[in-house]
């Protein structure tokens, strides 16, 4: 069995470092081909890999998927500084004005576990609501009253990842899609969006999605979009 695993890890290696070299040499079909297989690998770095495949699709031109790629890579790395850059640089080719789903400044938040998470809230609380209630000075107060200031993005995070999950966000693959008042492709098409704009997913079928964009909503199909996951 160690021998099964360590076989496997040799091997996703392997894929990963070829692919490297592929993509150094401007092999960008065979590099993508490589990143694909280590991807498909038990155990195997999502986050860096998907980063690499939305390197090889900007590369090669498609930059809608390189959008989705770079957004899924985010979600497991949220704090990739070079991630965020490539997304901006694939939204401009596309000439989308830069979208982000969560401010830059938190994104460390996401990349917290919500056990460790969760004592530093509690941490940060209660020495914040100790000191406001056992402290006579105003300046200490105003220092306590700053600890559960400070604690308070971190609560709204845990509150949201319990009890109110984050929607799922998809990206326009298709050059242009239409969005239509209900799943039939016969109706009239309400909206048109764009490769690389972003939505956010309320339904979701083998055929059909339901989208939401700041300009509207509607049922398109299920090929245009790209699941952010």
């Amino acid at each position: 069995m160690i021998q099964t695993i360590l076989a496997a890890l040799l091997l996703l290696t392997a894929d990963a470092d070829l692919a490297e070299r592929e993509y150094r040499a401007g092999r960008y079909e065979r590099a993508e081909a490589l990143y694909r297989a280590a991807l498909a690998e038990p155990d195997a770095a999502e986050g860096p890999l998907l980063y690499d495949l939305g390197n090889c699709a900007f590369r090669l031109g498609r930059h809608a998927e390189a959008v989705l790629l770079y957004r899924r890579a985010l979600l497991r790395l949220p704090r990739d500084r070079e991630a965020r850059v490539n997304l901006r640089l694939a939204e401009q080719r596309l000439g989308l004005e830069p979208t982000g789903d969560r401010s830059a400044d938190l994104a460390f938040l996401e990349a917290i576990p919500p056990g460790a998470l969760l004592f530093c809230v509690v941490g940060l609380q209660t020495a914040g609501l100790l000191g406001l209630l056992l402290l006579r000075r105003r300046s200490a107060r105003a220092g306590m009253a700053l600890l559960v200031l400070l604690s308070l993005p971190g609560a709204l995070r845990l509150v949201r990842t319990r009890w109110l999950p984050a929607p799922r966000e998809g990206v326009v693959l298709a050059e242009e899609i239409g969005l239509r008042p209900e799943p039939h492709a016969g109706l009239a098409v309400l909206l048109e969006l764009e490769a690389g704009e972003t939505v956010r997913i309320e339904e979701l079928s083998d055929r059909w999605v339901k989208v939401v964009h700041p300009r509207g909503s509607g049922w398109t199909e299920r090929a245009g979009v790209g699941v952010v996951d």
